[in-house]
């Protein structure tokens, strides 16, 4: 009864606080603005989310999303290399970015004070950034030392990364943000300028400021800062993922303390009518001390030291349910992987209890509305739902997590969670150290 009414509690207070009110402009060039006025706090979040990622790239220039990125923080026209950074530090705020699979992404969250300075930093970037050679080769060696940190010297990174190679063949997706090694080592500066101006242009961006601001105050700013900034013509020819008609399994090698195991699972990109019971049936498998495989195959069972998963939805093509696992000591790979699908046929056949269904909806609505709490992340997940067309997906989200049945998860189970699309990849551990728990996270 008391899981009932903090659920019920959940559901009201997302449905009165969760749904900030963004207004919004569109300027002639195509750039889409929104703002929320929010005056709870003396800080303003400025978004600047492009619609580039690895889905854009090719072989030869894998990862080159993510080295622009990078040079967004060397300079441009009107700022000085590293000036967000002081910015931020100066007046106590934090800027950061990210490159995903189908968007890079910027932002700063600053006191009110500084907002304008950000936004007209950000403004520059998108037609200016000077892209000096000397430059872009000193950040091309820190790319290719992020690489070996977090792929080549990581059993995890490498694990991810070797799981898109395998489930993979003809997709974008198969390289990861992060690229190959041998294309970040031989980018030129000519491939980043001519991929700079494909991508980065008003009609490809999404901007979302909030905090304390005035609404007038910002469209006003938007459109002295971006009104003559060009539009480009976009297009897209992205190389769909052929079926996959057949188990796949790879076997790797890297320096672990634990033997581990990845597996992927297809499934339907982001925002199908699919995409929220996927949520659930991560939370039933890996939230919490009562999920079925942290109960059954970590505590009960000891047959893995660790286990986490969930569903990965892309933009352009299919996306992938993963599963990633230490396995105890003792204990090989089939009898982990059976484990596995033994977990995921009580999903397929309903041999689960209800309780887990209830529980992993109140945790979803939760997790959902406490995103909403920072408001970097609040506006980075609206640009992204924005920016793709998903907008009325994102509104609904609550309500179609409410909608979800039993009889939904089975079904949904039983679609994706078959032997034609399992890939399986098994990191076999070798003597050495696993560098990348050293250097994970040291680099942005």
């Amino acid at each position: 009864m008391l899981r009932r009414l903090l659920f019920v509690l959940i559901i009201l207070l997302i449905n009165f606080n969760a749904y900030a009110k963004y207004d919004s402009i569109k300027l002639k060039n195509g750039l889409r603005v929104f703002v929320e006025e929010n005056k709870s706090l003396p800080i303003v979040n400025v978004t600047v989310f492009y619609r580039v990622g690895c889905a854009d790239e090719h072989n030869s220039i894998t990862g080159i999303s993510h080295m622009l990125e990078h040079m967004n923080f060397r300079g441009s026209k009107h700022f000085k290399d590293g000036y967000i950074d002081r910015l931020t530090s100066k007046f106590g705020g934090v800027d950061n970015a990210q490159t995903s699979f189908d968007y890079t992404v910027y932002f700063a969250t600053i006191d009110k004070s500084a907002w304008k300075k950000a936004l007209a930093f950000y403004a520059d970037n998108m037609n200016n950034l000077m892209l000096d050679k000397k430059k872009f080769l000193k950040e091309r060696s820190v790319v290719y030392q992020e690489r070996l940190w977090r792929i080549d010297n990581s059993a995890d990174g490498f694990l991810y990364y070797s799981l898109h190679n395998l489930a993979y063949v003809a997709s974008p997706y198969r390289w990861t943000p992060i690229g190959y090694r041998d294309d970040i080592q031989h980018y030129t500066i000519n491939e980043l300028k001519a991929y700079y101006k494909r991508f980065y242009a008003p009609n490809n961006a999404v901007i979302v400021v909030s905090g304390d601001v005035d609404r007038h105050d910002v469209f006003d700013l938007i459109r002295k800062l971006f009104k003559e900034k060009k539009p480009v013509k976009i297009v897209r020819h992205i190389t769909k993922e052929p079926k996959q008609n057949g188990r796949r399994m790879m076997y790797i090698t890297k320096p672990a303390s634990f033997k581990k195991i990845a597996m992927g699972f297809k499934i339907p990109k982001e925002g199908d009518k699919d995409t929220p019971t996927l949520d659930l049936i991560s939370y039933i498998l890996f939230s919490g001390k009562t999920a079925l495989m942290e109960k059954d195959l970590v505590r009960d069972k000891r047959i893995f030291a660790s286990i986490n998963g969930g569903n990965e939805g892309r933009i352009y093509d299919v996306g992938l349910f993963e599963i990633f696992g230490d396995i105890e000591k003792g204990v090989g790979f089939e009898q982990a992987r059976k484990a596995i699908l033994k977990e995921l046929d009580k999903i397929k056949t309903g041999h689960f209890d209800n309780k887990l269904l209830e529980m992993a909806k109140a945790k979803c609505v939760s997790d959902y509305m406490f995103d909403k709490e920072k408001l970097s992340l609040k506006n980075r997940d609206f640009a992204f739902y924005a920016a793709f067309g998903l907008k009325d997906y994102m509104d609904r989200y609550v309500e179609l997590i409410k909608g979800v049945t039993k009889k939904d998860v089975i079904d949904v189970a039983n679609r994706y969670f078959v032997e034609n699309a399992e890939n399986d990849c098994f990191l076999v551990p070798q003597k050495g150290k696993d560098l990348g728990s050293v250097f994970r996270g040291v680099l942005r």
